[in-house]
């Protein structure tokens, strides 16, 4: 991503409905793992820090970033230090933690298995990881271009990438479902039109709207709980260093 692209997740992270729609599935899904209290946390890749006090919430955080800009941010949000880190050959961290994250991550890496398998080399046994990635080549679009995306991934291909890296995975779904039939269409007719330009990232254009679509996403972390979500925008994955 380059400096536009990071400044602009910086000034929406705590508004749009996609951010905090995510995190809500997120922080559920934390909920769920049999965490020792305390936990040791990892965020790989934490950009401007919207999901630190999300984490914080489950345990002591530590984060990696490469860019300075967004070190600086998050330290602020975050309250911690954020050290200088870029996957897959620097993670800059000798201890092992309970829980690892990469959230929308691993798609910017051009090798992305020997990433994932840094991640699991900094788990403890036992230890839990989460992902989240984008969905469906044949969602590929400007947006992607310009955060500098190489690749979206259907649930096989990512699981295969996890179990690869010697990941044992307990959960992986599909998720931003409810919302996936507009997004398609809406992708379909700007490719048809030729109309892609750049970000998706956009407020909707009033408060109601913003609130709605976040209380659409979000409600999805119900769904999660107890079935595999069949299609999405986006694929999440629980899963866990054997001991």
């Amino acid at each position: 991503m380059d400096a536009k692209a990071y400044e602009k997740v910086a000034e929406m992270q705590f508004k749009h409905w996609w951010f905090e729609g995510r995190r809500r599935v997120l922080g559920a899904q934390i909920s769920r793992l049999n965490l020792p209290e305390n936990a040791e946390i990892l965020e790989a890749g934490c950009g401007a820090g919207a999901n630190l006090e999300m984490l914080g919430r489950f345990g002591k955080v530590h984060g990696f970033e490469p860019y300075g800009y967004m070190r600086e941010f998050s330290e602020k949000i975050g309250g911690t230090h954020i050290k200088d880190g870029l996957l897959p050959d620097n993670i800059p961290f000798t201890q092992k933690f309970d829980l690892v994250c990469a959230f929308d991550v691993i798609e910017h890496i051009d090798n992305d298995v020997d990433s994932l398998k840094s991640l699991y080399e900094a788990l403890k046994p036992g230890g839990y990881a989460l992902f989240t990635v984008p969905a469906y080549m044949f969602m590929w679009s400007s947006h992607d271009v310009a955060n500098h995306h190489f690749r979206r991934y259907t649930r096989g291909t990512f699981r295969a990438a996890l179990e690869g890296s010697g990941f044992e995975v307990r959960k992986i779904s599909y998720y931003n479902t409810l919302l996936f039939p507009a997004a398609f269409c809406i992708r379909m007719l700007k490719s048809f039109t030729k109309r892609q330009n750049g970000d998706d990232l956009k407020m909707p254009s009033t408060l109601m709207m913003n609130t709605l679509l976040t209380n659409i996403f979000s409600f999805e972390r119900h769904l999660l709980k107890y079935c595999n979500l069949p299609f999405g925008l986006s694929v999440i994955a629980v899963c866990k260093k054997p001991l």
